[in-house]
């Protein structure tokens, strides 16, 4: 059933941020994968006695994950849904971090952080997708940037939590502990309702238009909306299309992937996934 919150009901711009709220915790969780296994890595190494490029694998195989997630992501929000596909990658996510945590041997970790990354790979390319159908127009760039800002705040706080882990030693606990809010956004996420878009797309008109007006609580609006999703639809989809015979449109998507590929260059990911290893080396370790 597609609801949302009780309490809320009776207020469409609270039930509106509500439901973006808490979509875009997806970023946290993303957030909290990214920053968690950086102060885990010494702990890791130390107890199963693996060389350098175990632990590599171990870091890297969440990214690997995330572009097969990435790669799927697409035909699953399609044929799922966004919600579905969100809650999908939370259940992901949950069952990651646990096996992180319980993990009995390098291979077993290598394993769950690849289901970590498939999670991630899902949530982050839906969860904005999802954020741009519900949010209304003048606050639709407000709350996928608020995905982006979750992103941050869970690096923060995986961070914070290796640092109070670390001085027990007790990795586990750093990598199975980010399953608590795994939990918690996944229970959110049974509230939150379906795309309106893709319930049009699938048919279903008059749950769309259930969803928008409980989000938008305006009639006219809510019809307006409805018929330029209709009109949208309408449309052949033309992508590839697109790029094969629009130059601005090649331009644009280069620019694009050169901007990503620049920001790997500044090295911004290896500060984040080795920032420990960093600081030892430059002389910050304090063990005498």
């Amino acid at each position: 059933m597609n609801t949302i919150a009780e309490p809320i009901k009776a207020h469409p711009m609270a039930a509106t941020i509500f439901t973006c709220v808490l979509a875009a915790l997806a970023g946290l969780m993303f957030g909290l994968d990214i920053g968690v296994i950086s102060g885990a890595t010494h702990f890791i190494q130390a107890e199963f006695r693996v060389a350098d490029r175990t632990i590599e694998w171990i870091v890297s195989m969440m990214m690997l994950g995330a572009a097969a997630g990435a790669l799927a992501a697409g035909w699953m929000s399609a044929a799922l849904g966004r919600k579905r596909s969100l809650i999908l990658a939370a259940t992901l996510f949950v069952a990651g971090s646990l096996l992180s945590g319980w993990a009995w041997s390098p291979a077993t970790l290598i394993g769950a952080r690849f289901v970590l990354g498939l999670a991630i790979g899902v949530a982050t390319f839906t969860a904005p997708l999802y954020l741009a159908e519900v949010a209304p127009e003048r606050i639709r760039g407000a709350m996928i940037s608020t995905y982006q800002l979750m992103i941050t705040v869970g690096i923060l706080v995986a961070f914070l939590s290796d640092t109070a882990f670390s001085y027990s030693g007790n990795w586990r606990w750093m990598l199975g502990i980010i399953a608590i809010p795994g939990a918690l956004f996944l229970l959110g996420l049974f509230v939150l309702p379906d795309s309106p878009r893709w319930l049009m797309m699938r048919g279903r008109k008059a749950e769309a238009v259930d969803v928008l007006t409980r989000l938008r609580g305006d009639a006219v609006h809510v019809a307006q909306e409805v018929a330029d999703i209709e009109e949208q639809l309408k449309m052949p989809q033309r992508g590839w299309h697109l790029f094969q015979q629009n130059s601005n449109f090649r331009r644009s998507v280069g620019l694009g992937v050169l901007l990503q590929v620049m920001q790997q260059f500044t090295g911004m990911n290896v500060v984040m996934y080795y920032a420990p290893r960093i600081f030892e080396g430059m002389g910050y370790n304090t063990e005498s």
